[in-house]
């Protein structure tokens, strides 16, 4: 049996490895046991490096989603966009994933969201991108590469991994049970 293919709009390896880590659940569950083939592409967002709105970061992650599908034609193609947005005096972090089939069946996920210091906040107002902001105050030119501004807040409780999880979980959760065998497959 050949592995499912996973196409996913980007090589950050924390995106990638949410993806593996879902995916490969995913597989299992519909008795797949782990034949999951993930490959991560550089692909354009078609959104600012730094998404200041959920409607750019839901277009962000289609964007990504459709791009791959579209260039590399894997079972299911992945985008994860990270963004922030306002919601009152707030600026909350969170992610969206779109996960596109061969049916061309899109489906969305969210992550939780948290709050970003008002330092940090002002310093995004200034057009800096959060990952260059942690970048500075962490010491790690990579940070978005490796735990993410989530991992540095929350020293370590949470990944970016963790993070990019839930919303892959949340984008997968339609492709389950009665709907996936009556409108997915």
């Amino acid at each position: 049996m050949n592995p499912l293919t996973v196409g996913v709009g980007s090589k950050n390896p924390s995106k990638v490895g949410a993806v593996k880590i879902m995916m490969g659940a995913y597989a299992d569950r519909a008795g797949l046991e782990g034949r999951v083939d993930v490959t991560g592409y550089d692909v354009p967002s078609g959104v600012p490096p730094q998404p200041l709105s959920l409607d750019d970061i839901y277009t962000g992650a289609c964007n990504r989603a459709r791009e791959v599908m579209t260039r590399h034609r894997p079972h299911y193609a992945v985008g994860i966009e990270a963004g922030i947005y306002p919601q009152g005096v707030h600026r909350i972090d969170t992610q969206y994933c779109a996960i596109l089939d061969r049916e061309g069946i899109l489906t969305i996920g969210h992550s939780g969201g948290f709050t970003y210091p008002p330092s940090v906040v002002k310093e995004v107002e200034k057009g800096k991108e959060i990952g260059d902001i942690f970048a500075t105050l962490s010491g790690t030119e990579d940070i978005k590469h490796r735990e993410g501004a989530i991992g540095m807040l929350s020293k370590g409780w949470i990944t970016r991994t963790e993070f990019s999880c839930q919303s892959v979980q949340m984008a997968l959760i339609p492709r389950f049970g009665v709907l996936e065998d009556a409108l997915l497959l």
